[in-house]
């Protein structure tokens, strides 16, 4: 009975995907596209997917994954578009903790104008029964870093944009903030309550700005909040987690800062895993990361 109400449960993907340990997959990808490349997005669980095709098999969506350090596949998809194993092991490490995994490599992976020849990834056992379900298939930031200059995820217009040269804002109001390179993830500063720290630029999180309980605590605000809801999923490598049992909750704040800007009476989500800022904080506006600076754009 309680598969069952898992099953059926609201999902919201977590996401932040890194991988430990020995067995980690080559980076010699080849990109067989010259120029700019745009791709439309569709959002499921409010988090971009764009469409793309494995070793030449039937369109599956892709998590397009800022929070994901590499490419990571569900067994399923993997039996089914045929990704080679390579034989090599290695650890996972996700939101909800650590998941065994094997290195893989796609003989091609295209999406739209872009064409991608042995692209490394990784293998884990698949999290859902329907194959290409939420958050099965990832497409992570190192093969977006290891081909363009940037990457801007528009989410007013719904448009992926991948761009080699240094990025030019549309917008005369845009805003900008360094970011680093932390465990092969987009890292920048957010400020609160007279507290700062570091949150992963995370695409693939359903949320907003997400903070761990110690730092709710510190904030003044070890308990208290809106809960979730005993009906919802939290999904993401390394299980899946009711979001009461989790713990998970909204606080509200005087004031934070992020992005270069200030948002009065912010909500925070307190839930496991690395602090980081998910797709719902992003929508409304074109983010870019320019790899060639260490810069984050937010045009609003």
């Amino acid at each position: 009975m309680l598969r069952r109400l898992l099953l059926l449960a609201p999902l919201l993907l977590s996401s932040c995907v890194m991988p430990s340990g020995p067995g980690i997959a080559p980076a010699g990808s080849r990109s067989q596209t010259t120029g700019d490349i745009a791709l439309p997005l569709r959002f499921r669980a409010e988090a971009p997917h764009i469409n793309g095709s494995i070793n030449g098999w039937r369109p599956l969506l892709l998590l397009a994954d800022t929070g994901a350090s590499v490419c990571v596949f569900d067994s399923n998809i993997a039996a089914a578009t045929g990704i080679a194993a390579t034989g090599a092991s290695a650890s996972l490490r996700g939101v909800h903790g650590r998941t065994s995994a094997h290195a893989g490599i796609l003989r091609t992976l295209d999406a739209g104008a872009w064409h991608l020849e042995n692209v490394p990834c990784y293998v884990r056992r698949s999290t859902v029964e329907s194959l290409g379900g939420p958050g099965s298939a990832i497409l992570g930031i190192d093969q977006m870093r290891r081909h363009f200059a940037h990457v801007t995820f528009d989410y007013r217009r719904g448009v992926l944009e991948l761009g080699r040269s240094s990025f030019q804002p549309r917008s005369s109001r845009a805003t900008r903030v360094p970011f680093r390179m932390i465990g092969g993830l987009p890292v920048i500063r957010v400020s609160a309550g007279g507290l700062a720290w570091d949150a992963v630029v995370d695409t693939g999180s359903s949320w907003g700005v997400v903070i761990d309980q110690t730092t709710a605590a510190r904030l003044g605000q070890a308990r208290g909040g809106q809960g979730l809801g005993p009906g919802l999923l939290l999904s993401g490598v390394g299980g899946s987690v009711r979001a009461d049992r989790a713990g998970a909750r909204i606080i509200r704040v005087p004031e934070v800062s992020l992005c270069g800007q200030s948002y009065r009476g912010a909500e925070l989500y307190v839930m496991p895993g690395p602090m980081r800022i998910g797709s719902r904080f992003w929508h409304g506006t074109r983010m870019t990361l320019d790899f060639s600076t260490n810069t984050l754009w937010v045009e609003r």
